[in-house]
């Protein structure tokens, strides 16, 4: 459940930069989850997936989910449009 309240605060944050600059879509958004941040990746794939498909702004959104050693969620780059 952790991981699904996570990807809602990280597709808030998109949205909310989308905003921000006046963009239609959020094209690209890349983030690094930390192999100690203590998160289920497949989990929070899986629900910020879920919540991309629902939003017109994120629906085509490519998402890159990198991996390091850190204990950090962080989101790395976001190309909009």
């Amino acid at each position: 459940m952790r991981e699904f309240s996570l990807a809602q605060g990280l597709h808030a944050q998109l949205l909310g930069l989308a905003v921000r600059h006046q963009a239609v879509k959020i094209r690209k958004a890349e983030i690094c989850v930390g192999s100690n941040a203590g998160i289920v990746v497949d989990s929070f794939n899986c629900g910020l997936n879920a919540l991309i498909k629902q939003n017109v702004s994120t629906r085509d959104m490519d998402l890159v989910i990198r991996r390091d050693s850190s204990n950090d969620l962080m989101l790395m780059s976001v190309e909009l449009e």
